[in-house]
């Protein structure tokens, strides 16, 4: 339907664990699980830097208004107490303390590998049915050769 986006789907078979494919219309066993955006020729990079760039021209500038708020409420004129007669520095920096959030959030979201650890994969196996257990041990001991 639409360029680039590829709904996926879970193929329902004899055993527990689908297989994800491309849906077919009108194919009864597949149910549809999510959709991916499939781009030619687009590096990730690009993608989050759109996004990031979309923020600093769209809301990033609304950071002015957000330490106008701040100063209203608590009766200031200007943030001048590190550059006397210039406004202050917060006045100079208010949309990049803005656009500095937005990106560290966008990384940790976005970029940042998660790491993998002992206790990390205990709760995720907490957090699995009962059948995913069983496969989940059963396909640990296949890669541990002791089946």
């Amino acid at each position: 339907m639409i360029p680039g986006i590829v709904d996926i789907c879970a193929v329902d078979g004899d055993g527990d664990a689908a297989v994800l494919t491309p849906c077919i219309s009108g194919e009864e066993t597949h149910t549809h699980h999510h959709f991916e955006l499939v781009l030619k020729n687009v590096f990730p990079v690009q993608i989050h830097a759109l996004g990031l760039a979309a923020f600093a021209s769209l809301v990033a500038p609304f950071g002015g208004f957000l330490a106008s708020a701040i100063k209203r409420a608590y009766g200031i004129k200007d943030f001048d107490s590190i550059i006397p007669g210039h406004g202050g520095l917060m006045d100079r920096l208010d949309c990049q303390f803005m656009m500095a959030l937005f990106t560290w959030v966008h990384y940790n979201t976005f970029v940042k590998m998660a790491t993998v650890s002992v206790p990390k994969m205990i709760y995720m196996y907490s957090l699995m049915k009962e059948s995913e257990q069983e496969e989940f041990l059963e396909r640990i001991m296949e890669l541990s050769g002791k089946k």
